[in-house]
């Protein structure tokens, strides 16, 4: 998992050094990485993106100890002077680029892995997870405790009762000899402890939960337990909750000593669903409120116009050009030598090596999109799109 002190590591590379920047996907399941056929893809990656071999080298002697590991893809950060592997449980893209370092990478990456909470409930526990970067961690565990022995069951039950008229029907107490029929409010009664604890505890979990979720800055959650018990915990959730309810599922162990893998499972596919969805209804907002050309969407962001720029999952395919003086930043789709601010030099740069300026200089905040809707993205919008701030 990649933590946020190397996240921030990795952001503040010198600009003005070389790095290999990769992501390879070594997942064993994958009938692509059985036997050499890992290495040979890898390698013929790199040879094309023109990776020194001295570097190429290394990746490729690392990669038969990656493939040994839990890792499903390995984020590799190379250089002459520093090797760096992280491990992440997720599928993702493989990518490489050498060169100056591209920041929006670490960015993309980490939005292709959302992180949710997960809350396994049912009568007796409650168990707070966070599902971040393929990773489910528990985080906190409740067990819903009777505090006093008026809440157990031979108690209350032991005060049944007996109606007077009907002889030989039993007594008023418990071994006593009575003359009616048998009341079940004993059960009843129980059954209203019961309904008052359980509430009780949901009731509190919920508290809970509300400060974990902020806490930990998680804007939805995946339920996890027995239909029942799940809606009653969703009953007790208010309807301007700061999270939203992803879905819910159940696992075939009780939820208090159900294996976390097998949590996983059951919510993983909920995720590239919150993906799918978000992306369908930025591709709706794009249509109805959207900038869509992409020397205006420049223009706009450069004028503090844009708030959220919304682009393709691999950004190395566009290419726009940027100034090279920093001090007065220019950037244009449109092929020119001078800047027409300060006369500074053009260069020509990938869309990826541009996003941290937007980010830092214009307050933008970067979105991606995926299969059909980054087809749908490029062929429709020419690639690029921006929802402005009024």
């Amino acid at each position: 998992m990649l933590t946020e002190q190397e996240i921030e590591r990795i952001k503040s590379l010198p600009e003005d050094g070389n790095v290999l920047m990769a992501v390879v996907n070594v997942n064993p399941a994958v009938v692509d990485n059985e036997g050499s056929g890992l290495q040979t893809r890898a390698k013929s990656m790199m040879q094309q993106e023109g990776i020194p071999p001295t570097i190429m080298a290394r990746v490729l002697d690392d990669l038969a100890e990656s493939r040994t590991t839990f890792g499903k893809s390995a984020v590799y950060v190379v250089n002459e002077d520093m090797f760096e592997r992280y491990d992440v449980q997720v599928d993702l893209p493989e990518r490489f680029h050498y060169g100056r370092p591209v920041k929006s990478m670490i960015a993309n990456i980490l939005e292709m892995m959302p992180k949710v909470g997960v809350l396994a409930v049912d009568r007796e526990f409650a168990r707070f997870f966070v599902l971040e970067q393929g990773e489910l961690t528990e985080i906190r565990r409740r067990e819903n405790v009777r505090l006093d022995d008026g809440d157990r069951w031979d108690t209350v039950v032991s005060g049944t009762r007996h109606v007077p008229g009907a002889p030989g029907s039993g007594g008023a107490g418990r071994g006593q000899p009575g003359s009616g029929p048998r009341s079940d409010s004993g059960y009843d009664l129980f059954e209203a402890r019961e309904a008052a604890a359980q509430q009780r505890f949901y009731n509190d979990m919920q508290k809970q939960v509300t400060k974990l979720m902020g806490h930990y800055g998680l804007k939805h959650i995946i339920l996890v337990g027995p239909v029942q018990r799940v809606a009653d915990f969703k009953a007790e959730i208010p309807d301007k909750a700061p999270y939203e309810v992803l879905g819910s599922t159940n696992v075939s162990a009780g939820t208090g000593w159900a294996d976390p893998a097998q949590i996983l499972e059951k919510v993983s596919p909920m995720l590239d669903e919150l993906r799918t969805q978000q992306e369908e209804e930025l591709m709706h907002r794009i249509q109805e409120e959207g900038v869509m050309e992409v020397e205006r969407v420049l223009q706009m962001i450069q004028q503090g116009q844009i708030y959220m720029l919304i682009i393709p999952e691999d950004g190395s395919r566009m290419h726009v050009y940027r100034s090279h003086n920093r001090e007065v930043p220019y950037f244009t789709s449109k092929e020119t030598a001078h800047s027409p601010l300060d006369d500074s030099l053009m260069e020509r740069v990938t869309l990826d090596e541009v996003l941290p300026d937007f980010v830092t200089l214009y307050g933008v905040d970067v979105r991606r999109l995926r299969g059909d809707n980054a087809d749908r993205l490029v062929r429709q919008f020419g690639g690029l799109a921006g929802l402005p701030r009024f």
